[in-house]
């Protein structure tokens, strides 16, 4: 059986990564302001789980044949590549154990057929009448012209609608294929569309106890300086025995060699089965009083929590959220990881009304940007769907 769809919604859902799991309940709000949940399809990881987010639309393995009449890629870093991941994704596996992970994740025989068509064809796996990207986050392109490059410039140029969330994304899709496309923000700074905890009191540091430092880790084989990253920030506590320190897992599937490292040390860990969104945010937030982050939305979403938070540039993704909230949020950059301590240390001595209201202005900024660009992309979407 061909799957077929109104509108198809596809981006790197899980779940269980925590930042796209949050990217995927706003696109799913967006959408059902513009059409009935029963012509929402979208492409997840675990379709078993699909149903904790929304049990009305329609859930399908990722990555599988789709025919529709409006495709949105939505939010998210969905085009690069690092030197690293082109070796790592040609490290096949076997055929056979292959297909029966594809059969898990209920792919069908039709499935392999048409998608291995349209690949071949179009170099994409859907087939679509009308086709967005929302709000995407693009490059780097480490390889040049390869294949995950090719992949993008053809989605771009067949695109009817480009819209991306920072300035460097903005150009490099001119510059891949000569297109202009709107620049907004990540949807997620419209706080409005998945937090519903309006309490701006802050976690100060209690003077009796140590700071609690949330040390938010991932697993990071794609470059060398971020591997080297991710091995001082599971070791940095050994220098500096002034904090406490939580380590904090946005993806437990994904990150589990990483986490396996942290045998004795206290974690949290997201797991949409035992926590929701905000429930996991008032969890970090009642534990850390300060974020330091290797994950893009582990700063946007501490941040819009009132979590003095950190980046740390493991990847160029992580400048470029600091810049959307340039006056609350630090940036470490890769060969200042010596400095640490010293913005861990400002983070935590703020005065409290002076950091709400710098995140407030902050948040108000993109929050008015990030309305625009659903205004944007709904507009077209009715225009489009008649």
């Amino acid at each position: 059986m061909i799957r077929r769809s109104k509108v198809y919604l596809k981006g790197a859902y899980g779940p269980g990564n925590f930042g796209d799991d949050v990217l995927l309940i706003c696109m799913i709000k967006i959408l059902k302001e513009v059409f009935v949940s029963s012509d929402i399809t979208i492409s997840i990881n675990d379709i078993s789980a699909g149903n904790q987010f929304d049990s009305d639309v329609n859930w399908v393995p990722l990555n599988s044949p789709i025919f529709s009449d409006i495709t949105v890629l939505g939010g998210g870093g969905q085009f690069f590549s690092f030197k690293h991941n082109s070796v790592a994704r040609n490290k096949n596996t076997y055929f056979i154990p292959w297909l029966i992970q594809k059969y898990k994740q209920g792919y069908t025989l039709i499935d392999m057929i048409i998608g291995f068509y349209l690949r071949k064809r179009y170099g994409i796996s859907y087939k679509t009448k009308n086709l967005a990207t929302f709000c995407i986050g693009v490059g780097p392109f480490e390889n040049g012209n390869d294949k995950e490059c090719q992949r993008a410039i053809k989605i771009f140029q067949y695109a009817d609608f480009l819209s991306v969330r920072d300035r460097v994304s903005k150009e490099l899709i001119f510059e891949m294929c000569n297109k202009d496309s709107f620049q907004f923000v990540d949807i997620t700074l419209n706080r409005e569309l998945w937090y519903n905890n309006n309490k701006r009191i802050v976690n100060k540091e209690n003077k009796n106890v140590k700071p609690v430092v949330g040390i938010i880790i991932r697993e990071w084989t794609l470059t060398d300086i971020g591997s080297k990253i991710i091995s001082r920030l599971l070791d940095f506590e050994h220098q500096h025995k002034e904090y406490d320190y939580v380590y904090i897992s946005f993806y437990k599937k994904y990150d589990v060699n990483v986490i396996n490292k942290l045998e004795g040390r206290k974690t949290i860990i997201w797991d949409p089965i035992e926590f929701t969104v905000n429930s996991f945010i008032a969890k970090i937030k009642e534990t850390c009083n300060v974020i330091v982050s290797t994950r893009a939305h582990g700063v946007l979403l501490s941040t819009m929590a009132y979590i003095p938070s950190i980046a740390v540039e493991i990847e160029p993704k992580l400048e470029a959220v600091q810049k959307m909230m340039p006056l609350s949020v630090q940036l470490v950059k890769n060969d200042k990881l010596d400095d640490l301590s010293t913005y861990i240390d400002s983070a935590l001595n703020y005065q409290e009304s002076d950091f709400i209201r710098k995140v407030d202005d902050d948040l108000n900024n993109n929050s008015t940007i990030a309305k625009e660009s659903i205004l944007r992309l709904k507009e077209w979407l009715e225009k489009v769907k008649e």
